[in-house]
């Protein structure tokens, strides 16, 4: 697509990290997510049943060297209302450029994730990319008789920003925004930063919490990389407008903290490395959990960090915060 350019091309030092920003959100929302992404499945699923992940299987099925970046792909085990279970694959596409083998590749994952888990698999995909006109949403094969044909619901976001979701506020649609102004700014640093003030700063506007306000923050962040020197600024300034209506919600001038060695840097720092190990141990967290975490003392993220290595579920996290609030 003219005038776009390859994430990959631009300067490492500022490539951002679409997928492990989506995988975070799914995990997190994956509720809200569906229900603005896919309400048609959305209102099949019964909420009060826990929702099994398989993404570890389903990244071993289905590994994508080199892929970084393109392609995101989720998928769990859903109890529906009328008491059957689902495998359900969540499919995120996020490209700058005309995938022609698309759709044989959407057929190809079903396919393996049903012959490997002898299960039916809905296919669920979400295009974050910035052409207007592409828009695949089946596969058909026939020749001599023989027959295939599949097809997919899709979810485009460069529609539905732009239109049905114009005045949404919702979780969903502000991580979506993020993806659609990386992907317009990649190669552009000034753009995105330009793009990347405008989003954090209607976030005080809209009304969310402060948690709320963070946790939407660190997608946006990760969506929306920036070279050092804008970063600094982006930080200072986004500080003083928190300042100035009172909200410190992001507290940002820590991050950049880190970079200096002052003492609230590496406390934060070593709650961010923190959470990362939590994460692999103990699956997402939820947000009450993690706030918990950033919050400790840098003694305590030592001791954490050392009690970890027997921990085998959340419940041990929980146990632990809990007895370290005595």
């Amino acid at each position: 697509m003219a005038g776009i350019l390859d994430e990959s091309s631009s300067d490492e030092r500022f490539q951002s990290d679409y997928d492990g920003a989506w995988k975070e959100a799914f995990h997190s929302y994956l509720r809200q997510f569906l229900d603005c992404f896919f309400p048609q499945i959305g209102a099949l699923i019964d909420w009060n049943c826990e929702v099994k992940w398989i993404d570890k299987e389903v990244s071993q099925i289905l590994g994508q060297p080199g892929l970084r970046n393109r392609a995101v792909d989720l998928l769990f085990n859903a109890r529906l209302l009328d008491g059957t279970e689902r495998w359900i694959l969540c499919h995120l596409e996020i490209q700058t450029k005309f995938q022609p083998d698309f759709a044989f590749r959407v057929d190809l994952y079903n396919s393996g994730l049903k012959w490997h888990f002898q299960q039916d698999v809905i296919t669920l995909v979400v295009l974050a990319d910035i052409n207007p006109d592409w828009r695949p949403n089946e596969y058909r094969f026939e020749l001599g008789g023989f027959g295939s044909h599949r097809w997919f619901p899709i979810c485009k976001l460069l529609d539905n920003v732009e239109n049905a979701w114009a005045t949404d506020v919702s979780l969903p649609v502000q991580v979506a925004r993020a993806q659609m102004a990386a992907l317009q700014t990649v190669g552009n640093p000034h753009a995105r930063y330009s793009a990347k003030n405008q989003l954090v700063r209607n976030l005080y506007r809209i009304g969310y919490t402060a948690v709320e306000v963070r946790e939407i923050f660190r997608l946006i962040d990760w969506m929306m990389q920036l070279p050092p020197e804008l970063s600094r600024r982006f930080d200072s300034e986004l500080f003083a407008f928190e300042k100035e209506i009172n909200m410190p919600y992001v507290t940002s001038v820590e991050r950049n903290a880190e970079e200096r060695g002052i003492e609230k840097g590496i406390e934060k720092g070593g709650s961010i490395l923190l959470l990362r190990q939590l994460t692999r141990v103990c699956g997402t967290l939820p947000i009450d959990v993690e706030e918990r975490v950033r919050q400790l003392s840098f003694d305590q993220i030592q001791t954490l960090g050392e009690s970890l290595l027997d921990f085998q579920s959340l419940s041990d996290l929980k146990n632990w915060l809990a007895n370290t609030d005595h």
